[in-house]
């Protein structure tokens, strides 16, 4: 079995790899159904008698927008290849190193969400799911149901109005600030000042789902005949828990926490909206609104990818937790 596994991470790379070709594909011909024109949009403001028609088509020339749209395509994936995400329309600067300063802002606010996500969703999924049907598993049980109820653009609202607009603790908007300028202390010190409530806001329904999960697998594993077998055998608690019904109850977990990649994504792009945060999801809108073509293909391209690797890393995860997948 040791020896499937080197197949079976080449043969889900390679998937994923087609998968990142199909999206890729997906997002050019999203992007060319959009209503409105990046031309237009760059120019908006002006005249139409001001511009003639001849020097619009001529910047549609010098921006490539007049070709194919599968010319287009083939042009932006091998400039892709090379490293190359193209210039911004709008900003007339590489999209690549402004996704790459954006995405860093992005994963301050995502990396501890999701994190909270292993180790609350994980954590309070086993306590609920030993203390079944006592009142802390229904105390646990109705929280995470008002998590999910809860939708996060309403619990980041209340958050701004609380602790920016009556108690002053947090800034009202995030853009005014430089995080990039911060040195690695000063961002730690910042991050538990101000950065603690996105992050809750982000944490809070993906948390609730991953709890749900491990709880309800957790509560079927150790109603098993193997854990009776082992009780029998005078196996302690802790062994039976930790060694046998916790490794089992993770494979519905470990597929829940990838699909929660998703929300993780979607979450940053609306908490990143409340709270004026100069992250990813911001820079996307801000492409969308402008039709800044390379801006909002590098940056869904660049999205699409994280939750295409969380998805390959649940896979290898499931393969060692469970031999018998590398099978089929």
């Amino acid at each position: 079995m040791t020896g499937d596994l080197p197949v079976f991470f080449v043969r889900r790379l390679l998937t994923s790899l087609l998968v990142l070709v199909i999206i890729s594909m997906i997002l050019m011909g999203v992007v060319q159904l959009m209503p409105g024109d990046a031309v237009d949009m760059m120019l908006r403001g002006l005249s139409p008698t001001a511009v003639s028609q001849e020097t619009l088509d001529v910047k549609r020339r010098e921006l490539g927008l007049d070709l194919p749209v599968w010319l287009q395509y083939w042009n932006w994936m091998t400039s892709l290849l090379q490293g190359d995400f193209g210039r911004s329309f709008t900003l007339n600067v590489p999209v690549g190193p402004m996704i790459a300063g954006r995405l860093k802002s992005s994963l301050i606010l995502a990396v501890p969400a999701f994190m909270a996500m292993i180790v609350f969703g994980i954590g309070l999924g086993v306590v609920a799911a030993l203390k079944e049907n006592s009142p802390l598993d229904r105390t646990i049980q109705l929280v995470s149901l008002t998590a999910i109820a809860t939708p996060s653009f309403l619990i980041g609202s209340v958050f701004i109005y609380v602790f920016a607009v009556k108690l002053h603790w947090i800034p009202a908007a995030f853009n005014a600030i430089d995080i990039s300028r911060f040195d690695t202390l000063e961002t730690i010190s910042f991050f538990f000042a101000a950065l603690v409530f996105p992050c809750i806001t982000i944490a809070a329904e993906i948390v609730a789902h991953v709890l749900r999960q491990t709880r309800a697998s957790m509560a079927e594993e150790l109603k098993s005949n193997y854990v009776r077998a082992a009780v029998l055998r005078g196996l302690s608690r802790s062994q039976i828990v930790l060694r046998h019904v916790l490794l089992n109850a993770l494979l519905p977990a470990i597929t829940i926490i990838a699909i929660n990649v998703g929300y993780v994504i979607g979450g940053v792009v609306v908490v990143e909206f409340i709270f004026s945060y100069p992250g990813i999801g911001n820079l996307l809108l801000t492409a969308i609104i402008t039709r800044d073509i390379p801006t909002m293909l590098g940056t869904m391209l660049v999205v699409s990818g994280g939750y295409v690797f969380a998805n390959l890393v649940a896979d290898l995860l499931y393969s060692v937790l469970n031999p018998r997948i590398r099978l089929t």
